[in-house]
């Protein structure tokens, strides 16, 4: 039967009472899923939308895209825009897939290839003290994975222009949007999904969970900003003062 795993259809030969608990834990375990998706959905749409500027973040302060830009360094700014880019690029091919089984380990494959990817630019960080070009800095100290078949998934390409770090963002987020959404409609679809695809499924819900705390932590910080701000400009006793300070 598709979608039961081994250990279900081992069970089934010795009884049906225990073939039948097994499909009952893993619909239960597929509601869970269903449940998570939808909020992930909801949580990733809400990003893009703060990432495209003039919203007001959680009803506490109106954070535009200027901003955000100030957030991180030009050079830090431009090095995450390229991994957001090729990271958006190499889930969009994935998008076609059909098969549920497929797709989950598709993704589990480039979330994993990215990660490997970010650790080899930061470990040339580290070996060259003096930053080398960007188009170079990109692609130069993943060549050895590229050579030895690593990147099945993700793909890594020169980048000849400077990117936008909150277009790239909003769009990266539009696009696991989609990605939640194709989990979501696969589910949908299927009766009941292994308990392989469910486990792997959690290590990529993991993955992208802490891309979504960490965006949504550094635009706290800037809508922390902008409420300092607004509040020292309301404050008649803000020019007098040196060191101005809130406790929000």
């Amino acid at each position: 039967m598709a979608g039961i795993p081994a250990a279900g259809m081992m069970m089934a030969h010795s009884g049906g009472a225990p073939f039948q608990s097994t499909i009952h834990e893993l619909q239960k375990e597929q509601e869970w899923v269903h449940v998570l998706l939808e909020k992930r959905i909801v949580s990733w749409k809400y990003l893009a939308r703060v990432f495209q500027g003039g919203m007001v973040l959680y009803n506490t302060a109106m954070v535009s895209a200027q901003d955000m830009r100030h957030i991180w360094a030009d050079e830090i700014s431009q090095r995450r825009s390229i991994q957001f880019f090729l990271l958006g690029t190499s889930l969009a091919t994935i998008l076609e897939i059909p098969n549920s089984v497929d797709y989950i380990r598709a993704l589990s494959q480039v979330l994993q290839e990215y990660d490997n990817y970010i650790a080899a630019e930061a470990r040339s960080k580290s070996i060259f003290f003096k930053p080398a070009p960007r188009k170079a800095g990109v692609v130069a100290d993943i060549k050895a994975f590229e050579e030895t078949g690593e990147y099945s998934h993700l793909e890594v390409k020169d980048i000849p222009f400077n990117l936008d770090f909150v277009v790239t963002a909003a769009t990266l987020s539009d696009m696991i949007t989609l990605v939640y959404e194709k989990m979501l409609r696969l589910l949908q679809h299927d009766e009941v999904w292994s308990l392989i695809s469910i486990e792997t499924f959690q290590k990529v819900d993991l993955r992208f969970k802490k891309m979504l705390t960490r965006a949504y932590k550094d635009i706290e910080s800037v809508a922390r900003d902008v409420m300092l701000e607004e509040l020292k400009a309301v404050d008649p006793l803000a020019l007098l003062l040196h060191d101005y300070d809130w406790d929000i």
